[in-house]
């Protein structure tokens, strides 16, 4: 399961209490194209019902992609959130807030996955800057205006998401599921270990490592391993 959890200030000052809300993601169907049962509460709002994002290609896109589908689930039901519109400068607003992903596990708890940190530039103009990192994806960052009447920092996340990974307020298209070209060799079906995007690259390096503890690293795997990694890491 992974853990989003909104906290106003500072990553490094974060505490419970100053928690703002929290996203849980879980599956309910895991596959190489998986189902995730989503569930957003909030300090001000309260749970949301529970939502769903199916068929999402697992191992194919930033995490932060799949957290800004979740919220849009969660939030309006949706799997795309709708257009910000024209900012209203009389709004209510947030002067720095952050977020986290963490991943609970049996193995896993509360391993450190992804941050965030948005704060307000321009107060009179409803500017903000978001500055993202992730475990296998890096760094991202963005600059947006954002404003509604009612702040909700479920909604400012998403959109600062949506313009540092598809520069606009509203979700780009699905990732497709990375799947690599296979040869056969000695009559077993292989692939270039190397020849796969990220993330599934790491992932799949990182699986084998916790799955073949004691052999060196191969460059040709074999792609019912691949399969493998889809479906159960």
């Amino acid at each position: 399961m992974l853990r989003v959890a909104i906290y106003g200030g500072l990553l490094e000052d974060r505490t419970v209490n100053k928690q703002l809300a929290a996203l849980d993601i879980a599956y309910f169907k895991k596959a190489a194209l998986a189902d995730f049962l989503v569930a957003l509460t909030q300090r001000q709002g309260g749970a949301s019902e529970p939502a769903y994002v199916r068929d999402y290609p697992r191992w194919s896109a930033s995490l932060w992609d799949l957290v800004a589908r979740a919220l849009a689930q969660a939030i309006y039901g949706e799997d795309q959130a709708p257009p910000v519109g024209k900012v209203d400068l009389r709004c209510a607003y947030a002067t720095r807030i952050c977020a986290t992903i963490e991943r609970a596990s049996a193995d896993d708890r509360g391993m450190e996955l992804g941050g965030v940190e948005i704060a307000q530039l321009d107060p009179k103009q409803r500017t903000y800057t978001a500055k993202f990192s992730e475990d296998i994806g890096g760094g991202r960052s963005a600059q947006f205006q954002y404003g509604s009447k009612r702040l909700n920092v479920a909604d400012l996340l998403l959109r600062a998401i949506c313009w540092a990974y598809f520069g606009s307020d509203v979700l780009g298209p699905r990732p497709k599921l990375i799947l690599p070209a296979s040869m056969v060799i000695d009559g077993v079906d292989r692939f270039h270990v190397e020849a796969l995007t990220e993330p599934a690259r790491t992932g799949f390096v990182r699986y084998q490592a916790l799955r073949l503890p004691t052999a060196a690293p191969e460059q040709l795997a074999k792609a019912d391993d691949y399969v493998q990694f889809l479906m159960r890491s």
